[in-house]
């Protein structure tokens, strides 16, 4: 065969790949990973959409575990660091008489949740060498029943009572009311000794606690998603109203408005990041 003949058979075969490429666009089309694997399934527009949502909602499920792995990391350190700060009571050498003082003072958290996160670290130190399938099943809310059996009866024994909370539950989640009722049962610990008594002095705002149920947790995701989409709609009818050169009615109220939705994306991300929002008085 000649060189030429070689050359126009080659520049058919293309022209016909390509052909059949421009016939796919608006119809049915291949994924790339489809393509890749030489698949012969062949997508309808409305598949290849649900396909690629697909990948978007595993790609944020493994996002939000990622960042939840995260956080429960940094609030096992920063319980590590508090604790031994309360221990050594470094936190006279700023003048503070309590060390809820020290927490309210330095860090804006209220002293509850200064204790939470120091039992939550005791109840990590006691319980890793079980290896991270138990670590990972520990919540705040299961590390708040868990405390009082490591303060009264040590590592070693809370260990051994969360591998017999795993035996007996066979399999069923374990709750923090599980957790409390067998404890209490075995006479392992107090639940009021998980936290010291509050001072008399000490002004105490209790932050909302960890959302730990499936289903309370889907209805904060929801009531937040409905902010979300209430804001974005304010904002685009701010954007839309700026362009035409018109002021909001009352000039003073949207600012109000304005300022108080700044203060509560703020607090929303704070509380997402693992942190307390600003203290009320």
């Amino acid at each position: 065969m000649s060189k030429s003949k070689a050359s126009d058979k080659a520049s058919d075969a293309f022209g016909d790949i390509l052909a059949a490429g421009l016939e796919t666009r608006g119809g049915g089309a291949l994924l790339p990973a489809q393509a890749a694997a030489g698949a012969e399934v062949e997508l309808s527009p409305r598949e290849r959409l649900q396909a690629l949502e697909a990948r978007i909602e595993a790609s944020l499920g493994q996002y939000q575990q990622s960042l939840r792995r995260l956080q429960d990391r940094h609030r096992v350190e920063v319980g590590q660091l508090l604790h031994e700060i309360n221990e050594s009571a470094l936190w006279e050498l700023e003048g503070h008489e309590k060390f809820g003082h020290y927490v309210k003072a330095r860090w804006g958290w209220d002293r509850s949740y200064g204790y939470r996160l120091i039992d939550l670290a005791l109840v990590h130190r006691a319980l890793a060498p079980l290896g991270p399938a138990v670590l990972d099943t520990v919540r705040e809310s299961h590390a708040r029943e868990l405390a009082p059996v490591v303060k009264a009866r040590g590592d070693e024994a809370t260990r051994e009572f969360a591998q017999r909370l795993q035996v007996e539950a066979a399999g069923s989640r374990v709750t923090a009311a599980v957790i409390a009722a067998r404890r209490d049962q075995l006479r392992l610990g107090v639940a009021d000794e998980a936290e010291p008594a509050a001072a008399e002095d000490e002004d105490e705002v209790v932050d909302a606690e960890l959302v730990d149920d499936e289903e309370t947790a889907e209805m904060v995701g929801q009531s937040i998603k409905a902010a979300a989409d209430t804001a974005e709609r304010a904002l685009r009818h701010l954007d839309e109203a700026l362009a035409r050169g018109t002021a909001p009615f009352y000039d003073s109220l949207a600012a109000v408005d304005l300022s108080r939705i700044r203060s509560a994306a703020v607090r929303l991300q704070r509380r997402a990041d693992g942190l307390p929002g600003p203290s009320r008085s």
